[in-house]
């Protein structure tokens, strides 16, 4: 294959592969406590080239493209925004997680719309249990319930259990939930009550890069389509003789 091909090539598949993480990130502009993703680039196939038709002297090197070298999280903080729900809740440090049950075991997330179910168990908006520091589900009392900056827990002034504040490395597992095989409890947590926080995707931003992301595609489809068209002049001018 023509190197130039090649390359164009791998260019259209790297920003395929780009454009479907901004296009994740625009859909989930609006989820409450998400982190949008990026990536990481390589250069692709890099050769060595020497003088005297590689016998030579090293004169320097060729690479064939970017390719994605590999995907990253920012966990940065999203704008918090007050709803005045006691179990809206939002964490202030970067790298703190929620708990909660699911079917498949614990998962984290930083999605704290919280609310009280018909067992009195705090869960999510999906129903799941939200977890304490030990990694057990929450049980209240009937009452105005308060929640306090280190998550504890109250209710008509008793202290009943405190929520679980997590960290440890983190892999997005999708529904805005994340698997961790070393999470623990992270001490002196912050969290905001009668908040939530927003998702930290800059729109504007992600719709900027989608159309650069677009026109670069297109480029590196011309680009090939002029590659094969001066191959087939040259092989028609060449079969003439």
């Amino acid at each position: 294959m023509e190197r130039g091909v090649y390359s164009a090539a791998t260019a259209m598949a790297t920003a395929q592969q780009w454009l479907d993480v901004v296009t994740n990130n625009l859909a989930n502009a609006s989820t409450t406590g998400f982190k949008r993703d990026g990536v990481t680039f390589n250069d692709g196939l890099v050769r060595q080239l020497s003088a005297h038709s590689g016998d030579g002297l090293p004169i320097g090197s060729l690479g064939t493209g970017s390719v994605i070298k590999s995907f990253y999280t920012d966990f940065s903080i999203g704008t918090l925004g007050a709803t005045g729900n006691p179990l809206d809740l939002a964490i202030r440090d970067t790298n703190g997680v929620f708990a909660v049950q699911t079917p498949g075991g614990v998962r984290y997330t930083r999605d704290g719309a919280f609310q009280v179910n018909s067992s009195l168990q705090i869960v999510d908006k999906n129903g799941r249990p939200v977890l304490n520091k030990s990694l057990q589900p929450i049980t209240v009392e009937k009452g105005e319930i308060e929640v306090s900056e280190d998550g504890s827990i109250g209710v008509k002034g008793k202290l009943i259990d405190q929520i679980g504040v997590f960290s440890g490395k983190m892999l997005k597992e999708g529904q805005n939930l994340y698997f961790s095989s070393n999470a623990a409890p992270l001490e002196n947590a912050r969290i905001a009550t009668g908040s939530l926080e927003s998702s930290n995707v800059n729109a504007v931003e992600e719709m900027i890069a989608m159309i650069r992301l677009n026109r670069a595609f297109e480029l590196a489809q011309r680009s090939i389509q002029s590659q094969d068209d001066s191959t087939q002049r040259l092989v028609s001018s060449m079969s003439g003789r």
